[in-house]
């Protein structure tokens, strides 16, 4: 009698494995956009520490809104391109970019096409200044756009991908 497998049991390893297959997939697919969300956050929160630590050593908050972008080798914050080469040294002299800047739907606040992320002085009376990332992932985004960039936190209900963001706002 010869030793091996049945038609009948390699048809139900195939479709155990297809099963898995289709229950993981959507986990493995969505692994980059948290990914590039994940990096976006840390990005703004080592924003944060540079012009916080900064500032404690007497140098002022950038006085301009705008945008963060990667420029040259010191990058910019658009208009005014003063104030970043103060700072070049505490973010290793490149500043931090959006990872998927070719996406302007993703890349940064709507104001930002092209990538980048958004700074904003004084954006209400309790806060210095706001930075801010569109996010991919629902669960990563902390507050619609709209809200963070008028200074407070909104909760995402029912809004779509392009009010998803993740604000820093810093007292």
């Amino acid at each position: 009698m010869k030793k091996g497998f049945t038609l009948i049991e390699l048809l139900i390893v195939i479709a155990i494995i297809g099963i898995l297959a289709v229950a993981f997939l959507p986990s493995i697919l969505g692994a980059p956009a948290k990914g590039r969300d994940v990096a976006r956050i840390a990005d703004l929160q080592k924003i944060q520490k540079v012009l916080v630590n900064a500032n404690l050593g007497g140098k002022d908050y950038p006085s301009t809104t705008g945008c963060i972008a990667s420029g040259l080798a010191t990058g910019y914050l658009a208009p005014n391109t003063t104030w970043i080469p103060a700072f070049a040294a505490e973010f290793g002299g490149k500043l931090p970019t959006d990872p998927q800047t070719t996406d302007s739907v993703y890349a940064a606040v709507a104001t930002c096409n092209g990538g980048g992320y958004y700074y904003k002085k004084d954006p209400s009376a309790s806060y210095k200044f706001g930075l801010y990332a569109k996010v991919e992932q629902k669960e990563k985004a902390n507050s619609t756009c709209t809200a963070a960039i008028a200074g407070t936190i909104t909760a995402i209900t029912n809004e779509t991908a392009p009010e998803w963001c993740y604000a820093i706002l810093t007292q």
